[in-house]
């Protein structure tokens, strides 16, 4: 059994946070597991199994069937993709969150339009890494760093207002297709050269439904008040990355 993933949770208390236990994802051949720790592990070391209580995650909860009009990946995969897997460390954390598989589905499904409507700015979408009749993974075209990268940690000169041009482009050409992408934040536009690309559809909704608990939102980048995917989610997130950006040109 090995150690796929791990991550340290905290809570705030008294305005201040707390470490609140360590949750850790296993895999033995292709069965998944989860175990919440009170101890903290640190990265670089090993994790005492034993002391575990391991939890075994049901492969129907993670890995959607595939449907057979959606597009497989190429194979073999082409040098410059980019594979998304779920990640298993938001499983079990609230009712919806046991069911990865169905954001999964949302995810390709939501793909499977922006593939037969691309964009510039939009992610180029590959197709489904299947295996087993299963899907294991979304394949997208590999970009560079990302927006927060780009504007902190290169000292190369940007023009903000292409930038944000570029941004509202993409989601301008989203809500023509009755999608919301509901996650508009740094993170999640990656860098083609000087044009930015939308990525990360696994918020993303059609316009008018109702957000749930399936996808946790970036804190900070959307507000609470949200309770259906609309345009004006993704018009805040364009809002405060416009803030952002200025708020770097003054540093």
């Amino acid at each position: 059994m090995e150690v796929c993933e791990q991550a340290e949770m905290f809570i705030e208390e008294d305005r201040c946070f707390a470490f609140y236990y360590t949750k850790i994802i296993l895999r033995e051949g292709n069965q998944y597991y989860y175990a919440i720790t009170s101890r903290r592990y640190p990265v670089t070391s090993k994790v005492d199994l034993d002391a575990l209580d391991i939890v075994s995650i049901p492969p129907s909860q993670i890995w959607p069937s595939f449907p057979t009009q959606f597009r497989r990946a190429p194979e073999p995969l082409p040098q410059d993709c980019f594979v998304k897997r779920p990640s298993l460390l938001e499983y079990g954390n609230t009712e919806d969150s046991n069911h990865l598989s169905s954001l999964l589905l949302n995810e390709a499904e939501v793909c499977e339009i922006l593939r037969a409507s691309p964009h510039p700015n939009i992610a180029q979408y590959l197709g489904c890494i299947v295996e087993d009749d299963k899907i294991m993974g979304l394949c997208f075209i590999k970009y560079g760093m990302n927006l927060e990268e780009r504007v902190t940690k290169d000292s190369r000169p940007f023009d903000a207002g292409l930038i944000l041009l570029g941004i509202q482009e993409g989601i301008r050409h989203l809500h023509s297709l009755g999608l919301i992408h509901c996650d508009i934040n740094p993170t999640n536009i990656v860098m083609d050269g000087d044009t930015p690309i939308i990525v990360d559809f696994d918020s993303c909704r059609r316009k008018g439904e109702k957000l749930g608990t399936m996808k946790v939102e970036t804190p900070d980048w959307t507000r609470e008040d949200f309770e259906f995917a609309m345009p004006e989610n993704d018009e805040y997130g364009l809002s405060k990355i416009r803030d952002f950006l200025l708020q770097v040109h003054k540093m």
